[in-house]
């Protein structure tokens, strides 16, 4: 008899080797869209990386900033060119190298198709606050808040009771119109009198001191033989003169908040660090007076050096003024030679009004000499006493001619110390508007960065990529990135 054969076995392995099989597909799809995940992921992170890598050499090398500049030296800067970087290096880093053909076998087949900055911040955003961050993260070990405080308060002294905003010049014009004003009065006096000469002419010498003070004295007060630079720009070719680009949304955040006092120290210590100033220009540079620009905003050197000759002089005038009515022998002294100068002209009742004038022109032609004093590179003391005095007033009608007889001193403050308190007066924007300037200045005179502009930098980006697969799958991924 004729044995039947069973197919149970062969159906089972059949049905239990397609489940089996099934399985296996769907675990190695599941093992390719994770491998595609994480691929992409690790993609996105090192071409972000790369892009940040050509960070601009010359903000790092002269300013020790970081940030990457979206014209690439190309023309007027464009966050697309940075987004087609960031597509060229994603691509490039899924691309597989062409070795033995099982060895370039793609499981991933991933392409980016599209990459767009949602949000990314220039240098210049937030009023400057981006490139003050990058300034006190830089500044942040480099100084003290001790340091800070001790310099603030030695400059307290000038704001008391007003004394920066007094205008001497305008009180010592009304003395002198007063004292004009007597003179010829008693020179109608004498007329009506019947007098038929009027002996009387001013002799004070506090007019000799005027005659200077209405010449300027930046010419008085530079060394001989110093080249003083006259150099002038086109400040509508420079950020803080033009219409500026903005970026899309704030990302940076500052990681560790420090006190105002040492946060604006530090912002100013920068500056007096990367910038030129009078004595100790920057090489090379477009300015040479480059704090003071920073501080008058002139277009020509020779302009806002002479501001800051002018301003140091108006508080040297007014902290001098304020000693000499406080020094008794002093003004005696002035009384003095009032009295021999009113007995002169025969008029005994003018006296005060002379020594009025005296007085200012005194304390002019010491703060004159103060300033001097300071652009020669020497310190000086804050507020003056006996022993810190220079000018004798027996050189008054002729001060000038006694400008370098003085003595010098290791203690008080010196130019630097001026400009840096004159920072402190500042509004901060200006400052690193004024600062933005200079680095386009200085940055476009080297190779290749003609058309560099600040606010065409990027400090930190938020990123979306939509990258596609070969096997039909697709992924968007965002990512943020900063400088740190």
């Amino acid at each position: 008899m004729e044995k039947k054969q069973q197919g149970y076995i062969t159906l089972y392995l059949t049905l239990t080797l397609g489940i089996m099989i099934t399985l296996v597909f769907l675990l190695l799809e599941a093992v390719r869209n994770e491998t595609m995940r994480v691929e992409t992921e690790g993609v996105m992170d090192l071409s972000l990386y790369s892009v940040f890598g050509e960070y601009h050499r010359q903000l790092l090398e002269q300013y020790d900033l970081f940030f990457l500049d979206t014209s690439y030296g190309q023309g007027r800067p464009d966050v697309k060119r940075s987004e087609e970087r960031l597509q060229y290096y994603m691509n490039e880093n899924f691309r597989k190298e062409e070795k033995n053909w099982y060895e370039v076998l793609d499981f991933t087949n991933l392409v980016c198709d599209n990459v767009t900055f949602e949000c990314y911040q220039y240098a210049g955003d937030d009023k400057g606050q981006v490139l003050k961050d990058q300034i006190i993260d830089y500044m942040k070990d480099k100084t003290g808040i001790d340091k800070a405080e001790e310099f603030l308060s030695e400059f307290g002294i000038l704001q008391k009771d007003g004394y920066l905003s007094k205008d001497f010049s305008k009180e010592w014009d009304m003395a002198d119109g007063n004292l004009r004003r007597l003179i010829e009065q008693k020179k109608d006096e004498m007329i009506k009198e019947g007098a038929e000469e009027v002996p009387i002419g001013l002799d004070n010498p506090a007019d000799y001191v005027k005659e200077v003070k209405a010449q300027g004295i930046l010419g008085l007060v530079v060394p001989p033989k110093t080249e003083v630079s006259a150099m002038t720009i086109h400040p509508e070719y420079y950020f803080s003169h033009r219409e500026i680009s903005r970026g899309v949304g704030i990302l940076r955040e500052k990681e560790t908040a420090i006190d105002k006092i040492l946060e604006n120290y530090l912002l100013w210590e920068y500056f007096m660090e990367k910038c030129g100033f009078y004595s100790s220009e920057k090489e090379p540079s477009v300015l040479k007076y480059q704090i003071e620009y920073l501080l008058f905003g002139n277009a020509c050197d020779l302009d806002n050096l002479e501001a800051a000759v002018n301003k140091i002089l108006h508080i040297r005038e007014v902290v001098n003024f304020v000693y000499l009515m406080s020094d008794s022998g002093k003004m005696a002294e002035a009384e003095s030679l009032a009295l021999v100068v009113s007995l002169l002209l025969f008029s005994p009742e003018i006296k005060d009004a002379v020594k009025s004038t005296i007085l200012f022109a005194w304390s002019y032609a010491e703060s004159v000499k103060d300033v001097k004093i300071l652009m020669d590179g020497n310190k000086l003391p804050l507020v003056k006493t006996k022993e810190s005095w220079n000018t004798p007033l027996v050189n008054l009608p002729m001060f000038t001619a006694f400008l370098n007889q003085y003595e010098i001193s290791n203690e008080g403050i010196d130019y630097e110390d001026y400009l840096r308190f004159f920072m402190s007066l500042k509004e901060e924007k200006e400052l690193l508007y004024g600062f933005m300037d200079l680095c386009e200045m200085d940055i476009r005179i080297t190779e290749g960065n003609e058309y560099f502009q600040m606010d065409g930098c990027i400090d930190a980006v938020k990123a979306k990529v939509n990258v596609s697969s070969g096997y039909g799958k697709g992924y968007e991924i965002t990512r943020t990135y900063q400088y740190e």
